[in-house]
């Protein structure tokens, strides 16, 4: 498979509905085998995003994919949601019982690695091993953390959501230039325009979950309870976590391995998707 050849795909998902509190969640189901891999994406995106992943692991194992409340084919959030965090490590842990899903894989993206990681901390005998990409358990910066984004850098976000304008903000999350620098200026607009959609699709409440929300968490107490095997994937070139934040999660999860990708922008598991797939390939297959 070429650089994002899975862009030109006719695959539709055979999309199921799960009923949780409050609304239903989206999900559907590609492969069999012994190993299941759950794959949950991170903001703006949707479960339709892990095409690459679907098409490389669908022979290999059985792989779930889930659309986050707000996003892609699940409802929309709750209004007033308290901690939106919460309500999506809520919503594994309904999939995870529905399904008989102990045991599993569990992949996250971004503002999804960092759901992975409390539901990670959470429910250690649920999962079998861990993968997060660009994941990071606390998104704002403090004087005890100059990692991630300033109050400015959320305002420039939230005071433009807060009038509903997605198409901005998705102009602004997805601009070629910031995101997608790993990338020659032709692919880096076609992955843009890919994704855009889906950012569109979610729409600006479910956005402010993330800038309004989980932006807010400082999950770093509960690193020490992730006991399973963990793969930490980074991009060194990425600005919404920068690589510094896979290393503080390197030396307070027990047993981590961390892979720096050299370069490598914030949406790696599309800009770089051979990598990516025979990084967490080959963590799956091997022995704990």
């Amino acid at each position: 498979m070429t650089e994002l050849s899975f862009i030109d795909t006719d695959f539709v998902p055979a999309y199921q509905q799960l009923a949780v509190e409050g609304g239903t969640l989206a999900w559907w189901e590609a492969g069999r085998g012994d190993r299941t891999i759950i794959w949950v994406h991170g903001l703006p995106l949707d479960s339709r995003s892990w095409e690459a992943q679907r098409r490389h692991f669908e022979p290999l194992c059985r792989n779930i994919f889930i659309d986050l409340r707000g996003y892609g084919q699940s409802t929309k959030l709750p209004t007033g949601t308290p901690d939106v965090t919460a309500l999506y490590c809520s919503d594994l842990t309904a999939l995870f019982d529905a399904l008989a899903l102990d045991g599993a894989a569990l992949v996250g993206f971004a503002s999804a690695g960092h759901v992975a990681l409390r539901f990670a901390a959470l429910n250690t005998n649920r999962i079998s091993k861990l993968v997060t990409i660009n994941g990071s358990p606390k998104f704002r910066c403090s004087e005890d953390w100059p990692w991630g984004f300033s109050d400015a850098g959320i305002a420039h976000f939230t005071d433009r959501l807060a009038s509903g304008d997605i198409a901005g903000i998705t102009e602004a999350v997805l601009d070629p230039d910031l995101v997608f620098n790993d990338l020659p200026r032709p692919q880096a607009e076609r992955l843009a325009a890919w994704f855009r959609p889906m950012s569109l699709n979610a729409g600006a409440a479910t956005l402010l979950g993330f800038f309004d929300g989980i932006s807010t968490d400082d999950d770093r107490h509960l690193l020490p309870g992730i006991t399973m095997p963990t793969l930490l994937i980074c991009g060194t070139g990425g600005k919404e976590v920068p690589s510094a934040v896979g290393l503080y999660l390197r030396t307070h999860l027990p047993k981590s391995n961390l892979v720096e990708l050299a370069g490598v922008d914030h949406f790696c598991f599309a800009s770089r998707p051979a990598i990516i797939n025979a990084l967490i390939d080959d963590f799956i297959q091997a022995k704990s």
